[in-house]
């Protein structure tokens, strides 16, 4: 194959969309995914890769799902959480403010799951009760965004 009827397929192949690649879900969760959604009118984004991550961010020893979501109605990126024996899910980002991070996450092009542990930053860092979200801008801004029992928080890690 030559490189220009190449390039054309890769510039031109329709993008697949959320319904095709949403069955990369784990089971456990995809149908409270489904209904956040619906109710939080957002959608999945495949923008970052992965775009979803799996830990234990409430503490109680079962893994959690955060998976890139959009707003329906603006299109600001967010993070939504779906905790394993928790019936609600939780939306940072995507119109729903945190922090420094504002309410559109479009600016992180990296995150990660970080262990809880201890950590080390600006101000007194926070004692986390599971695995914390490391979010941020390469070779710009970092933080935590971490559980603290009752809502998501943010710690800045530098910038």
């Amino acid at each position: 194959m030559t490189a220009v009827p190449l390039l054309a397929m890769l510039l031109f192949s329709p993008t697949p969309e959320p319904e095709s690649w949403r069955w990369n879900l784990p089971d456990w969760c995809r149908s409270a995914v489904e209904r956040s959604e619906k109710q939080m009118r957002v959608t999945l984004s495949n923008r970052l890769n992965p775009y979803y991550l799996q830990g234990d961010f409430d503490g109680d020893a079962k893994l959690d799902l955060a998976v890139l979501v959009s707003a329906a109605a603006n299109r600001k990126s967010g993070i939504l959480v779906v905790f394993r024996d928790r019936p609600e899910t939780v939306l940072v980002g995507a119109g729903v403010p945190l922090g420094a991070g504002g309410d559109d996450f479009s600016w992180m092009d990296a995150w990660s799951v970080r262990p809880r542990g201890p950590i080390e930053g600006a101000g007194a860092p926070p004692r986390l009760r599971g695995d914390a979200l490391f979010v941020e801008k390469s070779e710009s801004a970092s933080a935590l965004v971490y559980w603290d029992g009752k809502a998501f928080r943010w710690y800045q890690q530098g910038d």
